[in-house]
């Protein structure tokens, strides 16, 4: 075993598109985790005559257990490896592995096994010809109509903010205050950001809804060219791939009603739906979801399309200064999609 690689394959069994690997971890490196392992399932534990977090190495050992250590030190090498794993031996994964712990004893080597779910066959359309057919928006501009009714928006806005501030400090208000709107000069102009007056803030308005509409248009072009694309690609899809996304999409939902103060059961009740429901309707684009995570790879792949290594350096150092105890290697590996990803969506609208 190499210096830089912490583990041995010790058995390796493929079929039916799952890969079965026994693997060895070297038993320094697997050693060299447990003082963090032990402050890590130590940070909540409280005794008395110490602080929470700074309990003596040796009485946290006692308190927790050799076992519980043992597990979460084996959690945090599962951690380092599997990515490196995935890397260095060229698994063309599409979902995270089972792993099953084997082997795992004081001072000796801790060994498991991962089974990976292997990457389906995609077979691609004429791409190309499909992104060509669809065509970019003629003329995009910004009418007059437009401003003048986004500016009727900035001044009812402004008129209900101010009925409101006289009704909340004990004024006697009319609800008609609310029809009263700011009149349309420089005075009241300068009062939304700086701008010199009525004509500089019309320009400047009419700048940035032409810039939206144009990306909002470009947007719109990009996801019309890959849904054509997925209708046309012949994809062999696991339902696995399918169930994974819809629970991501059922984890995120949950995260946003949390967010939202509200309870899920309520919800669902004020909705009338259940949580099954909610996943039979997800389907359809959680099945959208997997299919361009599955093309967009193997257009880039094919067009031999590959993110700046500047680009992801910066933006991981970005990640980092947010995130300090990020794993790098998974978000090495995060970016790199993420911006691989992007890159064939300009490629592809860049056909015309």
């Amino acid at each position: 075993m190499s210096e830089q690689k912490k583990y041995q394959i010790i058995d390796k069994k493929e079929e039916n598109k799952e890969l079965s690997l026994n693997i060895k971890v070297e038993k320094d490196f697997f050693n060299n985790f447990r003082e963090r392992a032990i402050k890590y399932a130590s940070k909540d534990l409280e005794v008395k005559g110490f602080r929470k977090g700074e309990v003596p190495e040796k009485i946290a050992v006692e308190k927790i257990g050799e076992m519980a250590i043992f597990q979460e030190q084996a959690y945090i090498v599962l951690n380092e490896i599997l990515p490196v794993l995935v890397i260095e031996e060229k698994i063309k994964a599409i979902t995270n592995p089972k792993v099953e712990i084997t082997k795992m004893a004081p001072n000796e080597e801790l060994e498991f096994k991962a089974t990976f779910a292997l990457m389906p066959e995609v077979k691609l359309p004429d791409y190309k010809k499909i992104a060509k057919d669809v065509k970019p928006a003629e003329k995009i501009e910004v009418t007059d109509k437009e401003i003048d009714e986004y500016i009727d928006y900035i001044r009812k806005q402004k008129a209900e903010a101010s009925y409101m501030q006289k009704k909340t400090s004990g004024e006697e208000v009319d609800e008609k205050e609310k029809e009263n709107l700011p009149e349309l000069n420089d005075e009241f102009i300068k009062t939304l950001g700086d701008f010199k007056g009525v004509e500089d803030f019309k320009k400047q308005l009419r700048e940035n809804m032409q810039k939206d509409k144009e990306m909002r248009a470009d947007q719109g072009r990009k996801i019309e060219i890959i849904e054509n694309i997925i209708k046309e690609a012949k994809v062999d899809l696991p339902e696995v791939l399918i169930d994974e996304e819809v629970e991501k999409m059922s984890q995120n939902f949950k995260a946003q009603i949390e967010q939202m103060k509200m309870n899920l059961d309520d919800y669902l009740k004020q909705i009338n739906k259940t949580e099954e429901d909610l996943k039979k309707e997800w389907r359809g684009d959680a099945e959208k979801r997997v299919k361009t995570d599955l093309i967009l790879p193997k257009i880039a792949k094919e067009e031999e399309i590959k993110p700046d290594e500047d680009r992801i350096k910066k933006e991981l150092e970005h990640l980092k200064e947010h995130h300090k105890d990020i794993n790098e290697e998974h978000a090495k590996v995060y970016i790199t999609h993420a911006l691989t990803n992007e890159k064939v969506f300009d490629f592809l609208a860049n056909i015309k």
